[in-house]
Formats: structure tokens, sequence, C-alpha cells
């Protein structure tokens, strides 16, 4: 019977199990601005003044009254996730973006929200899905 050693690059152990990562945590006053500001969007009580002078002209009442009427669709807002950042290459020097999944009693929508270094809201978008173009930008510079 003849007896090799194992190849140089043979494990003699399994493979280590990887970490979990830990999920992204949100700034609790982002998450508190993300939360009221989806529940205004649905009754159609927008506080312009939280606004960045860039975005009011696209605040029509058209515009409000439309995205009220189908965030309400959902019905009452029950959970929030914090998906993660969202860093856009477009955004002024100091702004920060946020991806939230609210969680209604119908439905489910995605949550857009960049703030500007004012701390006014410079963005926020509402879709049904996520779009790994926009989400997962290649390579991602960390926040600061």
């Amino acid at each position: 019977m003849l007896l090799t050693a194992a190849p140089g690059f043979a494990r003699t152990q399994p493979a280590p199990t990887p970490s979990p990562t830990a999920p992204p945590v949100a700034d609790p006053a982002v998450t508190k601005i993300a939360r009221q500001q989806f529940v205004a969007w649905q009754a159609a009580t927008i506080n312009k003044s939280l606004y960045a002078e860039k975005v009011l002209p696209q605040l029509t009442d058209d515009k409000i009254a439309d995205t009220s009427k189908a965030l309400g669709q959902l019905g009452a807002l029950s959970d929030m996730v914090f998906i993660g950042p969202w860093i856009n290459p477009d955004f002024p020097p100091g702004s920060h973006g946020y991806i939230f999944q609210m969680r209604c009693v119908e439905g489910n929508v995605y949550l857009w929200l960049a703030l500007d270094p004012q701390g006014k809201i410079a963005t926020i978008f509402f879709k049904n899905r996520l779009d790994f173009e926009t989400v997962t930008p290649a390579p991602s510079p960390s926040p600061p």
C-alpha cells in the first residue's frame, strides 16, 4: 500500500464558515424623518419648508395628490426597515442618501431619501422595487 501526502493546496479541515455581517444601522434622526415624510405623503400634508429650494418646483399639488393616492392604497404603515445608504455621484458634496422599505398593511414600497448638508430633503421618491444599478454603484466610496 502506497501512502502519499495530501497536496499542499488540499484542506485537511473544512473551510471556515464566514461570520454573518451585521445589518446596516440607521441614524434614528433620519429614520424619524423618513417615517414622518412617508406618512405626510400618504396624507398629502407635505411641509414644504423641510425641502431644499431646488425641490420645491417639483412639489406641485398634482404630484402630491397623485403620490398620496398611490401610497394611500398601501394602508397604514406597520413597520420600516433601513436597507442602507444610497450613494449617488450627482449628489452635491455633503449630501447623504438613505433607502428604507416601508411596510404597510396592504403592501410595501421603497422610500429613497437624500438630505443636503443643511438637513433639507434634497430628493425623495418611492419605488416598488430596488434597482441593482442604483443600490450598488461600483465601486462605492465609503460614507464619511
